[in-house]
C-alpha cells in the first residue's frame, strides 16, 4: 500500500511541475518597449482645401525585426506641427535587420494657411512636409 501511495505522490508532484513550467513568466512582459523611430520619407499631397483630410504615408526605420508602428506624438505651435513616430518592439528574440515600416498620418485643418509638418529623423533633425490649405 505504501508503494502505491508513493507512486501516486510522485505522479502528482510531476504533474504540478509540468503544469507550472508552462505558465507565462513575468519576464515575457519585459520584452516590450517603445523608442523614437527616425522618419525617412513622407509621401502625400502638398495642397488641400479647408476641412479636407489629407493622408500622408510616413516611412520610418525600426532598429530590429520586432519593431512595428506604435504611436505618434504631436506638438502644435501656430502653423507648425512637430511629429515624433514611436516604434513598438515586441519580442525578446528579434532579427537584426533594420526594416522600414510605413503608417498613415492624417492631416486636416479648417483654417486657410501654410502648415509645416516636421517629422523627427534624429535628435534635432527633422524632415519637413509643407501643406498649403486653400
Amino acid at each position: 500500500m505504501n508503494r502505491k501511495l508513493f507512486n501516486n505522490l510522485i505522479c502528482f508532484i510531476c504533474s504540478i511541475i509540468l503544469l507550472t513550467s508552462c505558465a507565462k513568466k513575468q519576464e515575457d512582459e519585459k520584452c516590450i518597449s517603445t523608442d523614437k523611430a527616425p522618419v525617412t520619407k513622407i509621401e502625400g499631397a502638398t495642397t488641400a482645401s479647408a476641412n479636407q483630410e489629407v493622408n500622408l504615408t510616413i516611412s520610418f526605420t525600426c532598429f530590429n525585426g520586432c519593431g512595428q508602428f506604435g504611436n505618434v506624438e504631436e506638438t502644435i505651435s501656430g502653423n507648425t506641427t512637430t511629429i515624433i513616430v514611436n516604434a513598438k518592439y515586441t519580442g525578446c528574440i528579434c532579427t537584426q535587420d533594420v526594416p522600414t515600416r510605413t503608417t498613415l498620418y492624417k492631416f486636416k485643418k479648417v483654417q486657410v494657411g501654410t502648415y509645416q509638418l516636421k517629422f523627427l529623423q534624429t535628435e534635432n533633425t527633422y524632415l519637413t512636409h509643407t501643406i498649403i490649405v486653400q
